[in-house]
């Protein structure tokens, strides 16, 4: 299990209302005690997780106590009830952008912070909604093609990129995604030619098929 797995499951064991014991931790992490105390270490010190040990009950769990209002978490953030509306509604309309692209990365969270706020009582009032963001359809794309080019502007790793010119004429280009620009215009991606030093940018609209790294000759 990996660390962000595992520290997702010691924050839902803390927040319940007995808490939860080093052992069950152990138990159910099947790690050692040395992992845990690190990973705990972690959420205090770099995630400002409110862990408290209770000695009476020999157990850890999450503190509210000295905050205004509830606290609430979304996996390695708190947040209260106004910054996870305004996160939620950031979410909704960056996805809007580009629902393909960015819906898989979002979509995880959208129904947790629904959930932070629902529980808070928090009225959803559905500023998205009223604010409309006019922007050009995604360029058509094999899924398969598209996780490539995705894959290879977020790891900065080289693809293979077959294309048509304006011309007409098919052409192929080897190199690092830079940046993947979306306007009202359309989908311009920058490519860092192997070899080369300048970039050269491609409407993705031409683009046939986009080979992964592991997959070129």
């Amino acid at each position: 299990m990996e660390r962000s797995q595992r520290i997702n499951r010691i924050n839902a064991l803390l927040q319940r209302p007995q808490g939860v014991s080093m052992a069950q931790l152990q138990e159910d992490l099947e790690v050692s005690r040395q992992t845990i105390n690190r990973d705990i270490q972690l959420m205090r010190d770099q995630m400002h997780a409110p862990i408290v040990w209770s000695r009476y009950d020999h157990c850890y769990r999450l503190e509210n106590g000295g905050h205004v209002g509830p606290t609430y978490t979304l996996p390695g953030l708190w947040f209260s009830p106004a910054q996870a509306y305004a996160f939620l509604t950031l979410n909704n309309m960056v996805e809007k952008i580009a629902p393909n692209l960015l819906g898989p990365f979002l979509n995880p969270m959208r129904a947790t912070l629904k959930r932070m706020l629902h529980e808070a009582d928090f009225g959803l009032f559905g500023l998205d909604q009223k604010i409309q963001i006019d922007m050009p359809a995604m360029p058509e794309i094999g899924d398969l093609d598209f996780s490539n080019l995705v894959d290879g502007l977020l790891k900065e790793q080289s693809v293979r990129l077959d294309f048509k010119r304006a011309d007409g004429i098919q052409k192929s280009l080897r190199g690092k995604p830079v940046k993947l620009h979306i306007s009202p215009e359309g989908w311009l991606l920058d490519l860092q030619v192997d070899g080369g030093e300048n970039l050269q940018q491609i409407d993705v609209a031409h683009v046939i098929k986009v080979a992964a790294e592991s997959e070129q000759d």
